[in-house]
């Protein structure tokens, strides 16, 4: 009953919390509407130079372009979502250095939580709308055969795509506690390994293919998925394990924040 009462808690703290950031950042709104531009125009970048390379060649080892633009969907949208709801994960190394973390640490309530929604990104928005876009034309240019597992699945990766996102990029920044300094190239390292998710991971080796599943289980947000829903490869029967990667890595990810607080030294001044 307590559980149930503190994630009741947990949850409307949290939209109350996006909400004011959101304010917040609407306030300006020129640079608003910058970064949410930008954040789209970045996308498609990467569609474009997808739809170049496919000029070139007819498919990727049996991939098509609307199948790995499929893929790419899911990778800006949970890239979005993540970055909208929980950028206050890039900020830790800013909190502890600037003794913000303090104030935190003294409040009732949950200092993840404060973290994760201590700021919002309004690019997150442009992203996730470019992802959403390519998501339709993917699957409007490709064919699946639906079954309603398949279709069930969906919300089911979705969610557990940006949980996933979540996890590995808190567990990245949480470096901060041992990099005691207001950069750390750590958090930027492991985020611009999510590149590889944008293709199928095959297609870089065993090695590259078993990080991607295995130990920076980033295939789990599009390549499983895909892999899945299009019927390709043997990696298909995992794509259901995806609420429990994600639910291991928010373990993992949640393990190492309190360990790494409990060498927290403060700013000292």
């Amino acid at each position: 009953m307590q559980f149930i009462t503190d994630t009741k808690r947990a949850v409307f703290l949290f939209f109350r919390f996006l909400a004011q950031n959101t304010k917040i950042k609407l306030e300006y709104k020129a640079d608003s509407i910058i970064l949410f531009f930008s954040g789209a125009a970045l996308q498609a970048l990467g569609f474009l130079f997808l739809s170049v390379l496919f000029t070139r060649i007819p498919s990727i080892q049996g991939w098509s372009k609307w199948e790995i633009v499929f893929m790419l969907s899911l990778i800006f949208f949970s890239e979005g979502l993540v970055s909208f709801a929980f950028e206050g994960a890039w900020q830790m190394a800013f909190l502890m250095n600037m003794g913000d973390m303090d104030r935190i640490l003294l409040r009732p309530v949950s200092p993840i939580l404060q973290i994760l929604t201590f700021t919002m990104g309004i690019h997150g928005i442009g992203n996730m709308v470019m992802g959403v876009v390519l998501f339709v034309l993917a699957l409007s240019n490709t064919v699946i055969d639906w079954t309603l597992a398949k279709i069930l699945f969906v919300p089911v990766f979705i969610v557990s795509a940006c949980a996933i996102r979540t996890a590995i990029s808190f567990a990245a920044n949480c470096s901060s506690f041992w990099i005691k300094a207001m950069s750390n190239a750590i958090p930027l390292m492991v985020f611009q390994l999510a590149d590889f998710a944008k293709y199928p991971s095959s297609m870089f080796g065993r090695a590259i293919e078993g990080i991607m599943i295995f130990v920076l289980p980033y295939a789990f947000i599009s390549y499983i998925p895909a892999v899945y829903l299009f019927g390709k490869e043997s990696w298909g029967p995992l794509a259901w394990l995806s609420p429990l990667v994600a639910l291991w890595l928010a373990f993992l990810a949640r393990r190492f924040f309190y360990f790494g607080l409990s060498r927290y030294e403060s700013t000292g001044n």
